[in-house]
């Protein structure tokens, strides 16, 4: 069993590494649609490895969450047209809510107490304001209010991943609740770092590299929670 954890743990380390170099390699020769099309390959080639190890017992919500985000990354490869800009960010808000529904039944405010109630309730409403704050600051970037209403889905959906993640973190309290909850929080930033790479909102290329390492160490958090031995608590729903 240790010889096989360790060899899925250097699998997804090489793979990581392989796919941030190729797309290093890829952006600096100015190939852009091939560099979102990494994007969405990213998810795919996590998926097969995750597929190899589990087979049939692959919570198929995870599955789902990766093979839309996949398709709504590889949506993105036409983004400057407004229709498949909308299409990838419907996609990019449905995918998450695979996410949402695989972590509602564990995500609990059992044991919480009224002080520790009332700071999630604030830090929820805290950060969909932040979140609602940023997309209005890209809304002139926008190409219609179609397009600036799946921005503002994307936002919700984001937030109420957030939130549910950390109950489920406090409920669980173990090793693979927070390998959960960090992977789920670096989707985040990398959805953050992206937008603001896109737009152009400084710092050159330097977001883009980090939105795009965020999301292959998060998609590898994805599959090493999936493969570790967790007790019942712990497991994620998966219908």
């Amino acid at each position: 069993m240790k010889s096989i954890a360790k060899n899925y743990k250097l699998i997804l380390a090489s793979v990581g590494l392989i796919l941030l170099l190729a797309s290093i390699g890829v952006h600096y020769f100015e190939e852009f649609k091939a560099y979102r099309f990494l994007r969405g390959f990213i998810s795919i080639a996590f998926l097969c490895i995750l597929i190899y190890y589990k087979q049939k017992q692959v919570n198929p919500l995870i599955a789902t969450f990766l093979l839309i985000y996949a398709t709504s990354s590889f949506a993105t490869i036409w983004y400057e047209n407004e229709t498949m800009a909308v299409v990838a960010l419907l996609l990019n808000f449905i995918s998450f809510l695979f996410i949402v529904k695989a972590l509602w039944k564990q995500a609990s405010f059992k044991n919480l107490g009224v002080f520790l109630s009332i700071v999630f309730v604030v830090f929820i409403i805290v950060n969909a304001f932040m979140l609602y704050r940023f997309i209005n600051m890209l809304k002139d970037f926008t190409v219609g209010n179609l397009q600036y209403a799946a921005m503002l889905l994307g936002a919700m959906v984001l937030v109420v991943t957030g939130f549910l993640v950390l109950l489920y973190n406090h409920a669980c309290n173990t090793k693979a609740s927070l390998v959960f909850a960090l992977a789920m929080f670096l989707f985040i930033f990398a959805e953050i770092f992206r937008a603001l790479a896109y737009y152009d909102l400084g710092f050159g290329n330097l977001f883009v590299f980090i939105a795009r390492g965020t999301l292959i160490l998060a998609t590898a958090l994805v599959i090493h929670f999936c493969l570790m031995n967790k007790a019942p608590k712990e497991q994620l729903s998966r219908r």
